[in-house]
């Protein structure tokens, strides 16, 4: 069997050549901005355009802002309290539509995925009438709802991909060896989704954690969340407070990374060795 042709210079040189020069200045255009900021939080003066000298007091001041603290504890609660209701059902969910036969299962899959086609705008006005004309308060409750609605499809997504390569093998083991439905699941097919179920909780917790469009319509009298104390902060002008606030959310996001690449790095080299 004759091997392929190997690719020509012009491939070779514009092609590949293009392709990576275009895949550097996108990672450019994406990480400068975010350098830039880190860079002017540790500025002495208060210009976010001209360097004057190294501090450390805007960290002191975003420290000690009781407005950012409260936001900051109002986020934690809504993405920790969303992400744990979206993470469950969408888990559910997925098994059902995954390894269930019944009457509207596609109609129940659209449904959830329904969400990441429509404007968040629209889904955050509708919820609100929705809201408004059911008499529900607006504070945690009603932003915990939205944010739910956001981001349970993501969640479904992953775990319904999970599900759905799942060696049904195993299950059948467990059956022969007398377990029943529920201890099949709990104890065959909840372990092998765990990692799907973590990535899913992840993800929503960050999507909530970052939303602004929806908290704008649901948040209530002292539920203001970090993205829209940040958003009310920018209307008088980017200052390095706001730097050094964006700086530590970066360092947030790293340390999530590689808390997540810590569990499952070690088993990528491993089989990348073999």
């Amino acid at each position: 069997m004759r091997s392929p042709p190997a690719p020509g210079w012009l491939t070779r040189t514009i092609v590949h050549g293009i392709s990576g020069w275009v895949t550097l200045l996108t990672y450019l255009f994406m990480l400068i901005p975010i350098a830039v900021l880190i860079v002017f939080a540790f500025n002495a003066g208060k210009s976010t355009v001209v360097w004057t000298g190294f501090s450390l007091e805007w960290f002191g001041k975003v420290w000690h802002n009781r407005n950012i603290a409260r936001a900051l504890n109002v986020s934690l609660v809504v993405a920790l309290g969303s992400a744990a209701l979206s993470t469950a059902i969408g888990a559910l969910a997925a098994v059902a539509i995954t390894r269930r036969e019944f009457p509207g299962r596609d109609l129940l899959g659209a449904a959830l995925a329904a969400p990441l086609v429509l404007p968040e705008i629209v889904l955050s006005v509708g919820l609100l009438v929705f809201m408004s004309f059911a008499g529900v308060p607006l504070g945690y409750g009603s932003m915990i709802i939205g944010h739910v609605l956001v981001s349970i499809p993501f969640a479904t997504l992953i775990v319904r991909a999970a599900a759905s390569s799942l060696d049904l093998r195993l299950e059948d083991a467990a059956a022969d060896l007398g377990a029943n439905e529920w201890q099949t699941f709990r104890l065959v097919t909840l372990p092998q989704l765990m990692p799907a179920i973590a990535t899913a909780f992840i993800l929503s917790a960050t999507l909530s954690f970052d939303n602004l469009v929806m908290s704008t319509f649901t948040s209530g009298v002292g539920t203001t969340t970090l993205p829209l104390r940040i958003y009310s902060m920018l209307k008088l002008g980017i200052t390095p407070e706001i730097n050094a606030l964006g700086a530590l959310m970066v360092v947030a996001n790293i340390a999530v990374l590689f808390l997540v690449m810590g569990r499952y790095l070690p088993l990528m080299l491993k089989s990348n060795r073999r």
